[in-house]
């Protein structure tokens, strides 16, 4: 399928020729002219007529730009007012009928040779591009697996990241979270104390302690004051540790951010999730809405400097607890002080003292709330521990679910390297041959022989001493010699 005439208006500037081509004959189609004669132009109005605005090289068209493009099998891609394509007598989009009738773009755009090294076809692929590229040519049922593999394992990627995110149902995080939240080991406590207290009542020490509180002496007000200070204090301490929990998960989550936002991004359009690796293949350096730079840097260094902020936070609250946990240790190194010089206080507590305030030292109103408490926190405790297992049955099956995935994942892996490092066996010898047999019947003067590496590297041999150059050494020139014959050995 070729280009058989051309029809360019208004294209871009004022000063843009108006290019009427009715016979396009040849095999190949070569631009030239002097300075500021249009080839440039004629070149990105081409590439607008296949793709549009995006497919040009830093060049916007004008509002009134008409490119319309025939092929010599009758289709045409029309761009003037309406953007549409040719085929058989039916109209479609122009992009869509371009991608369905020309050809993916990743392989049409290779033959577009622009003067311009940066923007020639072998610059703009990385190494696992350019071997693609090469085994769709020479190892087409190779390349054909792996690129089988390569959804397989993309599918699966998808599949881990939104068991692991818990998108329809509780990500793993969430799920650790609310086991570490169930309250099973304060309600034991609270429990055992219950317990205590009930033995307490039966044996008659309650009323001991309660008589013995009631004197209002010296010794039972200081001890009133050391426990309601306990009591402030351990509440306190209490608080600074949830902050410290909030503080601490909130960096996690800031460092969980940070990752997802680098490493990977959600398609607006599918919903699926991309590999950096691959945006940054797909996506152009600048932002396609703001036109800025796309650069990740300033919202590393804002998310940077939250964590940091949380940072200090986190050993700012752990000064206070250390400093909330020395006055506690002082008081009740007194309280046991106090209780050990009267006999009578032996069994006195924190939770005794509040139990016999709650009733007002009436024994049968805390015999009543006694028994009543113990019931219902044996009852929360069981509701606990069911909470407990079923949500250990979730975090357990949904592990055993992501290991499984990261098993296949891995098996995809390696089958993509068993296949890429087969193929690269099969078609070095063969690529390097025919690319150096065209290099040289363009170049004969320059004329090299072209190495492969297993990475995708081009290497050259260089001149004297200097061992072999990559691409990025070669100059200008031989860079458009080497694009020209790799579209030639490719078309």
């Amino acid at each position: 399928m070729k280009i058989s005439r051309l029809e360019i208006e208004n294209f871009a500037i004022d000063e843009s020729p108006t290019i009427t081509q009715q016979s396009v004959s040849g095999r190949d189609l070569l631009l030239y002219g002097g300075n500021r004669s249009g080839k440039t132009l004629t070149f990105n109005a081409i590439l607008y007529g296949l793709y549009g605005r995006s497919g040009t090289f830093g060049i916007s068209p004008g509002q009134r730009s008409k490119v319309n493009l025939h092929f010599d099998n009758s289709d045409a891609v029309l761009r003037e007012r309406s953007h549409r394509f040719e085929h058989d007598g039916d109209l479609f989009d122009a992009t869509e009928g371009v991608e369905r009738f020309v050809g993916p773009e990743e392989s049409v755009r290779l033959q577009f040779i622009t003067s311009s090294p940066p923007n020639q076809p072998i610059s703009t692929l990385n190494g696992d591009e350019l071997l693609d590229r090469i085994r769709g040519i020479l190892s087409s049922g190779n390349q054909s697996e792996i690129e089988r593999h390569r959804r397989a394992k993309a599918d699966l990627k998808h599949l881990e990241e939104i068991r692991r995110r818990g998108e329809d149902s509780p990500s793993v995080g969430q799920l650790k979270r609310d086991l570490q939240s169930l309250p099973i080991s304060r309600t034991e406590n609270r429990i055992e104390n219950i317990i205590e207290l009930q033995r307490l009542i039966d044996s008659g020490e309650i009323k001991i302690i309660s008589a013995r509180l009631q004197k209002k002496d010296e010794v039972a007000e200081r001890l009133s004051e050391l426990y309601d200070e306990r009591r402030t204090i351990e509440h306190s301490l209490k608080k600074k540790r949830e902050e410290l929990s909030d503080a601490s998960r909130y960096t996690q989550e800031v460092n969980d951010l940070l990752i997802d936002a680098i490493e990977e991004f959600t398609c607006p359009v599918c919903g699926r999730l991309v590999e950096e690796s691959i945006a940054r293949s797909r996506l152009p350096s600048n932002c396609p809405q703001c036109g800025r730079p796309r650069d990740l840097s300033e919202l590393r260094n804002r998310l940077r400097e939250k964590v940091d902020n949380a940072d200090t936070t986190i050993q700012k609250i752990k000064q206070d607890i250390a400093d909330l946990e020395e006055q506690l240790a002082s008081v009740k190194a007194e309280i046991t002080e106090l209780q050990e010089a009267d006999p009578e206080l032996e069994g006195l507590n924190q939770f005794v003292r509040t139990a016999l305030k709650q009733a007002e030292h009436d024994m049968e109103q805390l015999q009543v709330r006694t028994s009543n408490e113990l019931k219902n926190h044996q009852e929360e405790l069981s509701e606990f521990k069911s909470a407990k297992e079923g949500l250990e049955g979730q975090l357990e099956s949904r592990q055993e679910l992501l290991a499984s995935i990261d098993e296949s994942i891995e098996q995809a892996e390696q089958a993509i390297d068993r296949l890429e490092q087969e193929a690269f066996e099969e078609i070095r010898d063969d690529f390097t041959d025919r690319l150096s047999t065209i290099y040289k019947s363009i170049a004969p003067d320059l004329g090299t022989n072209v190495s492969l590496s297993p990475e995708g590297e081009l290497e050259f041999p260089g001149t004297g001493s200097e061992g072999s150059r990559s691409y990025n050494r070669l100059s200008s020139g031989e860079r458009r010699l080497v694009n020209l014959g790799f579209w030639t050995h490719t078309s």
